[in-house]
């Protein structure tokens, strides 16, 4: 190269040395200006936090002026307060900011709350029999004959509250309200206030559970329509052991006021249940299940007892699980009543048995014993088929057609039709 050339290149490096040390520094100012915007949104983020909390905004460091150096404001003494937040009241609590963030996290708080409606409609004979002898305690045409509200919910880590409140034509009334405890040693779990006894498997189903629209004969006439149920303590104990077995027993003290079944005239006129169940699974479609019941109480200032015995035996095909399937229930009570000439006894037994993913159709004949005012007593006999429709897990449509011999009149025919419904969450039931 020249020597014109080389004084060419040594001009053109001094020219150019200037514009790029001024290229470096924007780059320097871009890049501190970025600095200087994310160090005011994070003040901006927390001073929004602290306003959320309920505590007035901390100062803040001052924006940073270059990379080297960060000016700290002087705190002042009374520090102005923060802005109104128009839309956003002050959070004081944990449950608060919850419900206002998270609406799902309020459920913590509240018990599982459900209402289950049952509709009920009848057609054929006049039944003056099905409550009493008086005409106006028959059942009507149509009326929504209960609405069920259950709450459910953990007390704390060892205990959860049941409540079963049922809405009827004749009033609310609790049917159940009783706390369960879970989490005691020896594989036992304990229920206290007030509760249907152990006895059998009729007497404690609620009304939506039961697979007919009506009572068995049996639980109608020894227990009444509110079933056996009172204030009391249960205990209950499983019992492991090498056949593979589940046995439980239960044993229940009850004050021993149910009416027509015991009196309390004393405070030793406690009403006493005891229950004991085997069950075990047969093969993977099916299993069965035992039971043995025994209740004694004081009716009249006499002795009132009642012994039963009541078998379940379940079909669920596994690859028709959904389609297939049937239940087969045999349950007998025998009566030992003061001043009876003999001992009233009755009897169900009955087959539910799955047509297709929604449709169930069965079959109950039943017969019971029955005291007459006068105190002779007669046996009713009864015949009962169903049809049910679930269109979803929370509502059913079910139609029975019953035919009952009253031991003292003549024979009823009737259809009843049964609509139910069910909102919010409802827990499952045993079998």
């Amino acid at each position: 190269m020249t020597r014109f050339g080389h004084r060419i290149l040594f001009l053109m490096v001094l020219v150019a040395t200037p514009l790029f040390a001024q290229s470096q520094d924007d780059r320097i100012q871009q890049l501190e200006r970025k600095l200087d915007d994310l160090v005011r949104q994070t003040t901006e983020l927390r001073q929004q936090i602290e306003q959320l909390k309920g505590r007035p905004a901390t100062p803040q460091p001052a924006e940073v002026e270059d990379l080297t150096k960060v000016e700290v404001a002087p705190t002042p003494q009374a520090p102005a307060p923060a802005p109104a937040q128009p839309a956003t009241p002050p959070l004081t609590d944990v449950q608060t900011v919850n419900n206002q963030f998270n609406p799902g996290a309020s459920k913590v708080f509240n018990p599982d709350i459900s209402v289950i409606g049952n509709f009920f409609g009848k057609a054929g004979q006049q039944n003056p029999y099905e409550f009493g002898p008086d005409r106006d305690s028959m059942r009507p045409v149509l009326q929504l004959d209960e609405a069920e509200v259950a709450l459910q919910a953990f007390v704390d880590p060892y205990a959860k509250a049941h409540f079963f409140l049922s809405a009827s034509p004749q009033g609310l009334e609790i049917e159940e309200g009783y706390a369960q405890f879970v989490t005691l040693p020896y594989d036992l779990t304990a229920k206290a206030g007030k509760f249907k006894a152990l006895f059998g498997k009729a007497n404690t189903w609620h009304t939506h559970v039961r697979p007919w629209v009506d009572q068995p004969l049996v639980i109608h006439n020894f227990f009444g329509d509110e079933q056996l149920a009172d204030s009391g303590i249960s205990l209950s104990k499983v019992f492991p052991n090498a056949a593979n077995i589940f046995v439980e027993a239960t044993g229940e003290v009850f004050r021993g006021d149910v009416e027509n079944v015991f009196q309390h005239e004393n405070q030793s006129d406690l009403f006493y249940n005891a229950h004991l169940k085997a069950f075990r699974d047969i093969s993977e479609n099916s299993n069965i299940e035992l039971g043995t019941s025994y209740a004694r109480g004081t009716f009249d200032n006499a002795r009132n007892q009642f012994v039963g015995i009541d078998l379940t035996y379940r079909w669920k095909p596994l690859q028709q699980g959904l389609y297939r399937g049937f239940i087969g229930r045999l349950e007998a009570i025998t009566n030992d009543r003061p001043g009876a000439g003999r001992n009233p006894k009755g009897f169900y037994a009955a087959g539910d048995y799955q047509l297709a993913q929604r449709w169930f159709t069965g079959l109950r004949i039943d017969a019971a014993d029955r005291f007459l005012e006068g105190g002779s007593l007669v046996t009713d006999r009864g015949a009962a088929a169903t049809l049910t429709f679930w269109p979803s897990e929370f509502s059913q449509l079910r139609g029975e057609l019953r035919r009952i011999r009253y031991g003292d009149a003549r024979t009823i025919n009737e259809l009843l039709f049964q609509l139910q419904f069910a909102i919010g969450a409802h827990g499952a039931h045993a079998f």
